[in-house]
């Protein structure tokens, strides 16, 4: 397999996001360890013998990403779930993905309190009525907002944008904190 196939299934299955140029750097290595970690594989970025058999299933629809809650010990699947209340989706047109739910752990544990989704999967439809971008993250399960129970959200932001991980990170309204991962 070329590293030009190697980025469209990535971009295909919503993990590259760069130019498809067909050189395996730094994007697409990060876009190989998202994956690797989302389908319980060693998240190394290498696009090895595992890692294109379990993406050839993915693609084909035989193979799903591991439970991103498990393990979890202060999140349930329903606090990410779309705030649309049935409206438009069932609440989870995407699921919220490994990595992100970990992240949302580490900042509860690190700030000994609360951290409270107020958006984490959202459907098309919804993402439109709050004003979100057209290609947020937030529709494939890779964002959330949300603020820490009695903390300022810049000191949750100055936390948040240290963490290994995050790909983006920015306040919402001095109250809340946006994040979204590869």
């Amino acid at each position: 397999m070329t590293d030009k196939q190697k980025q469209c299934l990535l971009c295909y299955l919503g993990y590259y996001e760069g130019v498809i140029d067909g050189i395996f750097g730094t994007m697409s290595k990060m876009a190989t360890a998202a994956f690797q970690e989302d389908y319980a594989l060693t998240a190394d970025g290498v696009f090895g013998e595992k890692t294109e058999q379990m993406i050839r299933k993915a693609v084909n629809g035989e193979a799903k990403p591991a439970n991103a809650f498990e393990g979890i010990r202060y999140f349930k699947k329903d606090e990410f779930k779309c705030r649309c209340s049935g409206k438009y989706c069932n609440g989870f047109p995407a699921q919220p993905v490994k990595r992100l739910v970990c992240l949302a752990e580490k900042i509860r544990v690190h700030f000994g309190a609360p951290v409270i989704v107020s958006s984490g999967v959202r459907c098309e439809k919804h993402n439109t009525k709050v004003g979100g971008i057209a290609a947020s993250r937030h529709q494939y399960g890779k964002a959330m907002d949300f603020c820490v129970k009695g903390k300022a959200a810049k000191e949750v932001l100055d936390y948040v944008k240290k963490l290994d991980g995050v790909r983006y990170a920015y306040a919402i309204d001095n109250a809340y904190v946006h994040i979204d991962v590869q």
